[in-house]
């Protein structure tokens, strides 16, 4: 049977249930939130501990390469038991160190000729853009043999078959 409001009105349909409960839910938390404040308790929140941005690093083994032999696999070496560990904090370190030393090579300040080779390069940009696209003679002919099997009929066409 489906749920009716307490005044007796029309049946809820799954929707407004969803929400009459939801509000039934915040009501309920509302009156604990009220209680727990009136007892005189302090809460407290608990926070998780920092989080370390460098994992320690175990020294580097020196790589040993691999030798394929049929029936082997290539993925660990007997000899050596596991695969080395990649640190991939040292290649990040590396790489932040490249893109500081190319921002700090480009921290000077921009002459005359910096500017106008600029300008000329964001105007060629623009020109290519904008260049008009040119048709061959073969793409023009197969344009208006498709527009005679796509377009509407001869006697349907305005002033002079023209109506494009």
């Amino acid at each position: 049977m489906p749920s009716r409001l307490p005044g007796g009105g029309p049946p809820l349909d799954p929707t407004q249930r969803e929400g009459s409960q939801l509000e039934q839910l915040l009501r309920e938390l509302g009156r604990t939130l009220d209680q727990a404040g009136q007892t005189g308790k302090q809460t407290t929140i608990r926070t998780l501990p920092p989080v370390r941005t460098r994992m320690p690093t175990k020294p580097a083994k020196k790589a040993e390469p691999l030798v394929s032999t049929e029936g082997q696999s290539l993925e660990l070496d007997p000899t050596r038991g596991e695969p080395a560990v990649e640190d991939l904090d040292d290649e990040a370190e590396r790489v932040v160190e490249q893109r500081r030393a190319a921002a700090e090579a480009n921290l000077r300040p921009l002459s005359e000729a910096d500017h106008r080779a600029f300008d000329e390069r964001v105007r060629q940009e623009a020109a290519d853009q904008s260049a008009a696209r040119t048709y061959t003679a073969k793409q023009l002919r197969d344009a208006v043999v498709w527009r005679e099997i796509l377009g509407p009929p001869v006697s349907l066409r305005g002033d002079a078959g023209l109506d494009w």
